[in-house]
């Protein structure tokens, strides 16, 4: 059997055979070549290394494709399942929950994250080769936000899960038992930490950096992470800080919805005017998105077409489509529900929601990028961590206030007021409910309905039945073989 570093112990010599999507993405490698202990020499390695790091981030186990498998289409925001059959079967599996520990998918996703942290661990170690003090904070910042951000996902899927935080030989790594969630949720907080610090990380990139973590994008992903861990409070502090402190002047939400998706928005246009979209196509980078990855469509490969693919795989929940109005949960007028039709491509053969709407290349890819986190994500985050802290809906109340700028923003009916949301229980369905108004197909459907709690009944809806043991995946068959150690290395229960 191989062992896991086949995969993830990928020598920095060999890791730049890569091209992004932003400029920064697109250096290529001179210099040195060689093994990982003699490769780094200067600044510019760790600048390659770290760009490896990124460009994985592309890679169809991870952005490109897994994540809208594993967070969206296991959700409640998609119901039926086209194609049941062949390859499309171990996709059909993990939207009906009867995935098991076999299934490549699982075993590629887990593989390309933890090579994603290899890479990341590379330049945290090696890091005292560049001199430039400023870019060497810098530099392991970004891949500390990485490194976090990749463990946060693994513990969500799986739970409990290898912490490896330097670079490991094959037989060290097949030696790593399933370290504890919250052991890793203090490494990942640590890290996040470090990034976020206005110190070691700018507050914006800008021209061929666009693309790059920053610090206030490591400061949004921290906060999620507390509310993940349901600390209240140092997740109200941290949003807190970042919305009234560190992000003056930085980000803020868009004036119509639309505008975050496209780079050539009308002002309050209609649904009619998304149906024939010349000149739409999707953002680059805006004042909304703290973080997000991108695709570069003119680059065979590089494109991203899992939303393309999904939208003709799979069907959206009737709760989104204005066409079924007894069922719909937009209220009249709000703009998002014109991004959640359903729509042709150029290849008529192709659907496409109309929040990810591009125009093929002539390579046949789309070039829609994946918000990672946006503002309204922050302020939302805010607002369920204040009422969890102490319920407060008055006129002045911070979690309202904050609630209530995403929800005008959508051009809805109009705000929250104070007698509709009258305790604790009513706000935070408020604030679950404008979230999944706000982010379908945006990845953060299903990690709400573990932190609510909520996704046994709400899968129930479309006619899953699920209990506990289907909250988290199975680990790949391939780890727990590789390690043999079923008290070091279990299995899930259920699997």
């Amino acid at each position: 059997m191989k062992s896991i570093l086949t995969h993830i112990g990928i020598i920095a010599a060999t890791l730049f055979v890569l091209s992004g999507c932003s400029d920064f993405l697109d250096e290529k490698p001179q210099g040195n070549t060689g093994t990982t202990e003699n490769f780094y020499k200067n600044k510019e390695d760790i600048e390659y290394a770290l760009t490896a790091a990124y460009a994985n981030l592309q890679n169809g186990s991870m952005y490109k494709e897994a994540m809208v498998l594993m967070t969206d289409v296991r959700s409640d925001d998609l119901g039926s399942f086209a194609n049941t059959g062949g390859n499309a079967g171990r996709e059909y599996s993990i939207k009906i929950f009867t995935a098991q520990s076999d299934n490549q998918i699982f075993r590629n996703v887990w593989q390309k994250t933890y090579e994603t942290i290899y890479r990341c661990n590379n330049v945290v170690a090696h890091i005292d080769v560049v001199n430039d003090s400023k870019l060497k904070l810098q530099y392991e910042a970004e891949a500390r936000f990485i490194r976090a951000l990749c463990y946060f996902n693994i513990i969500r899927f799986w739970g409990d899960a290898p912490l490896i935080l330097q670079p490991m030989t094959a037989s060290e790594v097949a030696q790593c038992e399933r370290n504890k969630v919250t052991d890793i949720y203090t490494a990942i907080e640590t890290d996040l930490l470090f990034a976020s610090d206005i110190n070691n990380l700018s507050k914006k990139f800008s021209g061929k950096s666009l693309g790059r973590a920053s610090s206030l994008a490591a400061k949004a992903l921290l906060g999620k992470v507390y509310l993940q861990e349901k600390k209240w409070q140092d997740a109200k502090k941290v949003l807190g800080e970042l919305i009234n402190t560190d992000n003056v002047g930085t980000h803020a939400l868009l004036p119509d919805i639309t505008d975050v998706f496209s780079t050539a928005p009308v002002q309050g246009s209609s649904a009619a005017d998304f149906k024939n979209y010349t000149g739409w196509s999707p953002q680059a980078m805006n004042k909304e998105i703290l973080f997000e990855v991108l695709f570069n469509k003119d680059i065979s490969g590089e494109g991203r077409n899992a939303l393309t693919y999904y939208a003709n795989q799979a069907d959206l929940n009737e709760e989104f489509k204005l066409s079924n109005i007894a069922k719909c949960i937009y209220a009249e007028g709000d703009r998002r529900a014109d991004l959640m039709r359903s729509m042709k491509g150029t290849n008529t053969d192709n659907n496409l929601l109309v929040k990810y709407a591009d125009i093929q290349s002539s390579l046949g890819e789309f070039g829609y990028h994946t918000p990672v986190l946006r503002w309204s994500d922050v302020l939302l985050m805010y607002a369920e961590a204040c009422n969890e802290v102490a319920f407060d809906s008055s006129a002045t109340s911070p979690a309202l206030l904050a609630l209530n700028e995403v929800r005008m923003r959508s051009y809805a009916a109009g705000a929250y007021t104070s007698t509709e949301l009258s305790d604790q229980d009513s706000f935070r369905d408020a604030v679950f409910l404008e979230r999944r108004l706000e982010f379908p197909m945006e990845m953060q459907r299903w990690f709400d309905l573990l932190r609510s709690g909520k996704a046994i009944n709400e899968i129930a809806k479309i006619g899953i039945i699920i209990d506990k043991d289907d909250l988290l995946y199975p680990i790949p068959n391939s780890e727990v073989v590789l390690r043999n150690d079923p008290v070091k290395f279990p299995q899930n229960p259920g699997y």
